[in-house]
Parts: structure tokens; sequence; C-alpha cells
């Protein structure tokens, strides 16, 4: 994914704003931020958070991993600073929302649909995967993001997974597929 493909993610889906290298668009509270550190040669995804301090740092080898995270955090920032969803998303509450809202949507092992938001798991690799489809059914793979799987925490000493942010953008996505906001292309 490219720079200009997560800035048209990040606006279809009414996404929080974000900052990338080389220009800062401001400073101050509760943004994303992504640049390069030439120090290390390393691409950082950064959360700034509260009094404009560095709540969330990620670095990469790539870009394209950077952008990932970036859209991952997103998500994430979304999901809890958001007023649409209050409960904790789980499988349960998530079929709830989609049933109570009419939304069409592509659950984990269904046949893929047109036009659609969709979410998988790709138990090989451990990722939730929220994607959308095209008119032929097909993928759009640079507007697919994935999310981590389980993982130990050792804040928590107990195993986390993100399939309540996968969740959140399959909503979403679903959402901005029904009110029209979603390219295909």
């Amino acid at each position: 994914m490219t720079r200009e493909q997560a800035e048209l993610i990040i606006e279809e889906e009414k996404l929080i704003d974000t900052d990338w290298y080389p220009s800062y668009k401001h400073s101050g509270e509760y943004h994303l931020t992504m640049w390069f550190d030439s120090d290390n040669n390393k691409y950082e995804a950064v959360y700034i958070g509260e009094r404009g301090g560095v709540e969330l740092e990620y670095s990469f080898d790539s870009e394209k991993e950077a952008i990932d995270k970036m859209l991952q955090m997103n998500y994430e920032q979304k999901k809890y600073n958001g007023k649409d969803i209050k409960e904790y998303l789980t499988k349960e509450v998530a079929l709830r929302i989609i049933k109570e809202e009419k939304l069409e949507v592509i659950w984990y092992d269904e046949a893929l649909k047109p036009l659609c938001a969709g979410i998988k798991h790709d138990k090989q690799r451990d990722k939730y995967i929220s994607f959308i489809t095209n008119a032929k059914a097909e993928i759009i793979e640079w507007k697919s993001i994935e999310f981590d799987g389980d993982r130990y925490s050792e804040t928590f000493k107990e195993m986390l997974n993100d399939e309540f942010l996968a969740l959140y953008a399959l909503i979403n996505r679903a959402r901005m597929i029904k009110q029209n906001r979603i390219s295909f292309v």
C-alpha cells in the first residue's frame, strides 16, 4: 500500500487525521504521525496523545509496514475515541449491530460478494483481515488491513488479539459502503 492509497482509506472511512513526513500539518494532541527517522533508517508510526506526548511508537524497515501499522493504530484510536460503539466488540455484538443496521458484509468463511466489506482470519499467519471487494467479488488487495492475532501480553499476563478492531473496521467499512463513500477501484 502506498501513502496515497492510505490517505484515500483515511478519507473515505472517516478515520483520524494523520500527518505524513516530511511536512506536518499540526502539532498538539490526539493525532497520528508517520515519518522516516534518518538516524536509524526506520519508518516510524506514532500516536500523539494528551499534551502532545508520544503514547505509541513503532519502527519498521519498510514504508509499507509502517503504513499498515498506522492504519491499525488509526482504527484502534477511532474505536477507543468513538461514540458509535461503546461496548466491547465481540462477534456476537458485531452480528447484532450488522443485523440492526442492515449492513451487507462477508462474515469470515462466507463466499465473496461484490461491493462488500468483509472479515477473515488467516489462521496460518494468525492475522484478522478487514477487506473490501470490487464489482467482480474480488478482494481489493491494497484496501486490506491486517490486525494482529493471538499474542501474550507481559503487561496483562494474558493472551490478547485484535479481532475486535478487525470487527470494528468491518462495521465501519460496511457503513461507509452503505453511505456510498467507498471507491471500489
